[in-house]
């Protein structure tokens, strides 16, 4: 008999066909060894720019200096019309008023700073001062914040400043994350970080930040 035709192809049965390899079928060992370990980087935090942009200050103190004591101190002034200055004693941050009299004071007090309206034409003229025969300076913002350095630069003056005058500012230094520094009448030396200068246009500016006060042990 003749030759057999050979059966026509049928549906193509896939149980029978070969899987084609899928990330799946990789075996667990494989899988296991392809897995790398998490990058613990959610608890690694960067500091931010904000929190980095002062030093932090040393407040070791040395033999025959108590431990420092911290707390706020600042500058606010008032519209000039109430003929008011503000007196700042640097021994503790207390600040009080008393009449205007020209950039004059009648009862220092034991304060260190003075800030006061120079003309009062209008706004913007607020001035700051070292009281006569204190020690005061500015310690600049790119010194360290220690009790030596401090006490080092209270000892170069501290003149009239207008503070509304952001060039004058920035040329003697006076700038955020620098420090008023003073030897005060007690004794104590007293770093006054200038931690925030508020100066819009249209209002006198504000200096506010903490302050660090060794006093002489008894």
């Amino acid at each position: 008999s003749g030759p057999t035709a050979a059966p026509a192809p049928g549906p193509v049965d896939s149980a029978t066909q070969p899987a084609s390899p899928s990330p799946s079928s990789t075996p667990p060992s494989e899988d296991a060894d392809a897995t790398e370990p998490e990058t613990p980087a959610a608890t690694d935090k960067t500091p931010s720019a904000s929190s980095s942009a002062t030093p932090e200050a040393d407040l070791t103190a040395p033999d025959g200096y108590a431990e420092a004591l911290s707390t706020m101190w600042g500058l606010a002034p008032v519209p000039c019309t109430q003929h008011e200055q503000q007196l700042v004693d640097l021994d503790d941050g207390t600040s009080r008023t008393e009449d205007e009299n020209n950039g004059a004071v009648k009862e220092p007090g034991g304060a260190e700073l003075l800030y006061w309206p120079d003309t009062c034409t209008g706004i913007a003229d607020y001035m700051v001062r070292a009281l006569p025969n204190t020690r005061v300076g500015l310690l600049r913002a790119d010194a360290p914040k220690s009790f030596d350095s401090c006490r080092a630069a209270a000892g170069t003056g501290f003149g009239a400043l207008a503070l509304a005058q952001r060039p004058d500012r920035e040329r003697r230094g006076f700038v955020e994350g620098a420090a008023v520094c003073s030897v005060t009448d007690k004794g104590a030396v007293a770093m006054a970080v200038i931690e925030h200068i508020a100066d819009e246009t249209t209002n006198e500016v504000s200096v506010s930040g903490p302050l660090y006060v060794w006093a002489a042990a008894p």
